[in-house]
């Protein structure tokens, strides 16, 4: 998001290591890991904390699917390179949010969030006015309303992934069953 209202220079901050450049790693990269590489340095969206929380109903109504599905690939593999591919999914889908935002309703946004820059605690409460501006903006020009419901009554998540075989990570330990304690045993005597 080049030169946009929220980041005038179009600075985006990006990891500056060249690993995959180093001697002795460049020949052994594939072009897969290759794209792999480029799609883990793309950076940051640069979107400021008070904008980030102005749209983050509008974006969780846009976002929910994806986010859903990178949130369960994530607890049920425990391993981030398995969750990549909708890491990915979850950038582009906030990337494409953010430029149609700020495309539609840019001085409503910039006016929700100065407002909320303004209160220490970020709080909506004293900013009604710029968040209706906004809402009804995004609703107009982009037919994008609020989502109302933090906690949705229906979590299941619709994923191409196949179902985890131990989504729990249970262990199955073949122990002997325990033995009944022998109560007519005699009990020790203690010594003083």
């Amino acid at each position: 998001m080049p030169g946009n209202f929220i980041n005038p220079y179009g600075h985006v901050p990006v990891d500056t290591t060249a690993f995959e450049e180093a001697a002795g790693v460049k020949e052994k990269i594939d072009p897969e890991l290759a794209g792999i590489l480029k799609d883990i340095k793309r950076g940051d969206l640069g979107v400021p904390s008070h904008v980030l929380k102005a749209s983050a109903f509008q974006y969780a109504n846009e976002c929910n699917e994806v986010n859903k599905e990178f949130m369960l690939c994530r607890e049920e593999e425990m391993d981030p390179r398995k969750c990549l591919k909708y890491n990915i999914k979850v950038s582009d889908c906030a990337e494409n949010f953010f430029r149609k935002m700020t495309t539609a309703c840019a001085d409503e946004i910039v006016a929700f969030g100065k407002c909320l820059e303004r209160d220490h605690k970020r709080s909506f409460v004293y900013c009604r006015d710029e968040q209706v501006k906004f809402d009804r903006c995004m609703f107009e020009k982009l037919g994008i309303d609020k989502k109302y419901n933090a906690v949705e009554l229906d979590q299941t998540v619709k994923t191409d992934r196949p179902a985890p075989k131990n989504p729990f990570k249970l262990k199955n330990y073949d122990h002997p069953s325990p033995l009944m304690p022998d109560w007519n045993r005699p009990l020790p005597k203690i010594e003083d």
